[in-house]
């Protein structure tokens, strides 16, 4: 059975840029497009994560392919909500008919046209209103390319600042179900960043995406008086993941919030309290959506003192053609360019070394070899 790790982490920093293989060809830059707008259509196909265009309720986007190209397939990087959608092609003179779908209402939906069409329709789905599309791709007939989110039915870049190469090596090298969790939402065109990074490192399960706004204070305490940051409403979230996700081993912030950030020691905090509240079964509320107690087995703090053991990243990875963890750890991180003029770096040494961990609760015992989050837990 694969493990799962929960990466539970901030990203209070605040593409289509990375290199993927392809095969499809992409023909969107070919394509007429047509349909009620706010803002040009224009902004759907200019690489760029932070403009947008936003469609009218229930209108629908019109795409045409180039003489002699069918239309295979349709990739919508949305901008702010997710929705469902559907595609349509011609029936008839004056009528359209369904053709094909992308059910799941994430950041990032793929249809396929099999059969494939030269003029296709996109509305909402079921439940949906408008479409609030950052980037729209369409492909002729092939194979669709890898980079294509087609598996995510799944504050971004701490989870590779601070964990380093934690999810390449688990999710990608080691094939295991890594769930990843932020307690910080961020801007839309970040998170379609974070979903280029996670996917880059082998991970093919949406990331949790939490309610807590974004603030900055020093000390834990007042974080817990942060307006939406309530303290019982942190441990419930945090608990709830827990029993949701059932990860047996949890990797999360430093104690001391790395350089100090009150959230990321939030984030600690909450990880150590909860691992108890989790496993009580006469601990039950409400507003959780699994009632059922879970035992984590491990969590491990970044830089925490005790029961420390250093990862090493720099061991090449078949999974990744000879690349490091650290190596597709920089990668991903380089696919949130709003982040690349910033000081922060993708380090497995100095003050913030991501290689660096303490094992601060086991329930099966002290590391021997440390070498391995999952040292002692059955496999």
């Amino acid at each position: 059975m694969k493990r799962i790790i929960t990466v539970l982490v901030f990203c209070l920093l605040l593409s289509a840029g990375c290199a993927w293989a392809e095969s499809a060809r992409e023909i969107t830059a070919e394509c007429a497009i047509s349909g009620a707008s706010r803002g040009t259509l224009e902004q759907m196909r200019d690489g760029k994560y932070f403009t947008s265009w936003l469609g009218p309720n229930g209108g629908a986007l019109r795409v045409t392919a180039p003489q002699g190209e069918a239309i295979h397939g349709v990739y919508i990087q949305f901008y702010e909500d997710g929705c469902t959608f559907d595609v349509q092609v011609r029936g008839g003179a004056d009528e359209w008919v369904s053709a094909a779908s992308c059910e799941t209402a994430y950041l990032t939906g793929y249809a396929a046209l099999p059969q494939g069409a030269q003029e296709i329709r996109i509305l909402p789905g079921e439940g949906g209103t408008r479409l609030s599309i950052a980037e729209l791709h369409v492909f002729a007939d092939g194979e669709t390319p890898d980079w294509v989110q087609r598996v995510l039915a799944a504050h971004p870049d701490d989870e590779l600042l601070f964990m380093g190469g934690t999810i390449p090596y688990y999710a990608g090298q080691r094939q295991m179900a890594v769930q990843v969790a932020y307690l910080v939402p961020s801007m839309p065109y970040r998170e379609l960043e974070l979903l280029d990074g996670l996917w880059l490192c082998g991970v093919r399960n949406y990331p949790d995406l939490g309610p807590f706004p974004d603030r900055y204070r020093l000390y834990v305490r007042e974080m817990y008086q942060e307006k939406g940051w309530k303290e019982s409403r942190v441990l419930r979230y945090v608990a709830g993941l827990f029993r949701r996700y059932q990860p047996e081993v949890v990797v999360t912030h430093d104690v001391n919030g790395e350089y100090g950030h009150g959230a990321h020691k939030v984030a600690a905090d909450a990880a150590q309290r909860c691992i108890a509240l989790a496993a009580d079964a006469s601990w039950q509320d409400e507003q959780l959506a699994v009632q059922e107690p879970w035992q984590v087995q491990k969590l491990y703090l970044h830089l925490y003192d005790a029961g420390q053991i250093r990862m090493d990243w720099r061991v090449p990875l078949e999974a990744f053609g000879g690349k490091t963890a650290f190596d597709m750890a920089e990668a991903a991180f380089a696919c949130h360019t709003s982040q690349q003029k910033t000081d922060y770096h993708v380090e497995d040494f100095g003050p913030y070394d991501n290689a660096l961990f303490g094992l601060a609760y086991s329930a099966v015992g002290e590391d021997t070899a440390g070498d391995d989050f999952f040292e002692h837990i059955a496999r």
